[in-house]
């Protein structure tokens, strides 16, 4: 029991981790500020927070980029989306190399 929530907080300060990273590289491409690695963090563990709560969730999360990196409301939908793409390219790369394809995250249908 201890093991299994010690997994699952060390699951989500890595994943907290690369999002923050992630977040400050695709701040870089549609010309956000505020893109040290404390800023970075602290927004991307307000949207792991806010993303709990459905619809309204996605949101809040384009509110916060937008006033805590001095983006436009396109600004801010544009760097949660290109996050979210990178976010799964990322992943389909970690799966392909260290789990040997895509059947972890597409399975296959028995004919």
């Amino acid at each position: 029991m201890q093991i299994d929530i010690m997994l699952y907080v060390a699951e989500f300060v890595i994943a907290l981790i690369v999002n923050a990273l992630l977040l400050g590289v695709v701040l870089g491409w549609t010309k956000g500020e505020n893109r040290e690695f404390g800023d970075t963090i602290i927004t991307a563990l307000i949207m792991a927070i806010v993303n709990l709560i459905p619809i309204i969730g996605c949101i809040i999360s384009w509110y916060i980029i937008k006033t805590r990196h001095e983006q436009t409301w396109g600004g801010a939908i544009t760097t949660w989306i290109v996050l979210i793409i990178v976010y799964f390219i990322i992943l389909a790369i970690i799966l392909m190399l260290f789990f040997g394809g895509l059947t972890l995250l597409i399975p296959t249908l028995p004919i």
